[in-house]
């Protein structure tokens, strides 16, 4: 699943709060305000002139906001010289607003268009170094603005497949987050993002520390999603590691605190996954089949792809249908590649072999990894599971494949698969 409605509305106010404060640091050192050594709230006078400060941030910050959506869709019309001359050379285009919009996009894009995610995310970076540290809440806040989009950038890199810029951007966001500090939000959303790197990378146990480090974080906040999503990117950790025991523990966990639709819905299909190769199909029927509503509520290809590989999933391993197995995941794998999704493709091809192997039928099993092989040699990507896949190709033509074959070769493209998983 993919797709994340997660919205920073803490930000801003925070940032509003820290604007008020920021105004001292270009202000000249006055004389202090206190009325017969009391407090200058006390002093009608200057208890207006604070709240009419904060009503008139707090106006143009709404307004900043609202106007956010149609300068970014002015920007990207722009040819990149125009936009690049655009944003240096125009006031109206150096917001936090901006920048915070911007990135909102950049994390629904990412596992459809990771290219295009980098590129709002550089955008973002390039407006968020224009703005006044003076209307944002100081320097500081900018630089958790600048280090997140950065991270943002470099996740994008990561889901795009290559790992080593997706670490060196990591490391140029953790050196400007050395100037912030003020942004917890912030600060913790790079946390679960560097943690999909690590992940990624193998290097589990900073994977877990990160992602400790920014539940706690999401906890303090009161922010149930995001600490949802944690606990789904840990629970991911283990798919890696092929500790399905604990992938169904935490996927537990996070249902009752994803209180968006759809989070809710990736939680239990991720679920409904893994209790299938638990061997638990009967449960795994139960939460499907109690999930439909929320399936029902999206209707993109790959969201409508997986329900059908869901039910398809479960009908295979009841083992009532095999038929019903088979015309399902035929009518996934074909919807996934022609969507552009091919390593999700290629696990829903494994899953089709299964029921051709269970039948006895190796031409089927050889033409299906055939296929699959030619998907993934056409993207010249992820080499490792190609290996599994030639070697699932190469037993069919032996007739020898076995049910150890299949899950060794599912295991090592699902490593892959998980790169671009949503909420990661």
């Amino acid at each position: 699943m993919e797709r994340s409605p997660d919205k920073r509305m803490g930000a801003l106010a925070r940032v509003l709060a820290r604007a008020l404060d920021a105004d001292k640091e270009g202000a000249e050192v006055q004389e202090d305000p206190r009325i017969d050594g009391g407090s200058v709230l006390e002093d009608d006078q200057s208890l207006d002139q604070v709240l009419n400060k904060v009503l008139g941030r707090t106006a143009r910050v709404a307004a900043e906001k609202a106007s956010a959506p149609a300068q970014l869709a002015e920007l990207l019309a722009m040819p990149n010289h125009e936009r690049e001359t655009a944003v240096a050379s125009q006031a109206r285009f150096h917001t936090y607003s901006l920048a915070s919009y911007t990135l909102e996009r950049c994390e629904k894009v990412v596992f459809h268009d990771p290219a295009m995610a980098g590129e709002l995310a550089r955008l973002a970076r390039t407006v968020a170094g224009q703005a006044d540290p003076r209307e944002c809440g100081g320097t500081a806040a900018l630089a958790d603005l600048e280090a997140y989009a950065m991270a943002m950038e470099a996740n994008a890199a990561r889901v795009g497949g290559n790992l080593h810029e997706a670490f060196s951007t990591f490391l140029q966001s953790r050196h400007t987050q050395d100037r912030g500090g003020a942004d917890p939000d912030l600060s913790s959303r790079i946390d679960l993002l560097e943690a999909s790197l690590r992940r990624d990378l193998r290097q589990f146990p900073a994977a877990f520390e990160l992602l400790d480090r920014a539940e706690r974080g999401f906890v303090a906040l009161n922010d149930r999603n995001l600490q949802a999503r944690v606990i789904i990117n840990r629970a991911n950790v283990y798919l890696v590691t092929r500790e399905l025991d604990q992938v169904v523990e935490n996927l537990r966990k996070a249902l009752p605190l994803a209180q968006d639709p759809w989070l809710a819905l990736i939680v239990r299909h991720n679920l409904i996954f893994a209790l299938v190769e638990c061997g638990c199909a009967r449960e795994a029927a139960d939460l499907f089949d109690s999930s439909k509503d929320l399936y029902l509520l999206y209707n993109d290809p790959l969201t409508v792809s997986r329900r059908m590989w869901a039910e398809g999933l479960i009908a295979r391993e009841l083992e009532e249908d095999l038929d019903k197995a088979e015309r399902l995941l035929t009518q996934v794998m074909d919807r996934l590649t022609e969507h552009g999704y091919p390593l999700d493709a290629a696990v829903a091809g494994l899953d089709l072999v299964m029921v051709y192997a269970r039948r006895g039928e190796n031409a089927q099993v050889f033409r299906v990894a055939s296929d699959l092989v030619g998907l993934f040699q056409s993207h010249e990507i992820h080499p490792e599971a190609l290996a599994a896949l030639k070697a699932v190709q190469q037993a069919a033509e032996r007739q020898s494949v076995t049910s150890k074959l299949l899950a060794h070769a599912a295991d090592r493209v699902r490593a892959n698969q998980v790169r671009g998983n949503p909420a990661n």
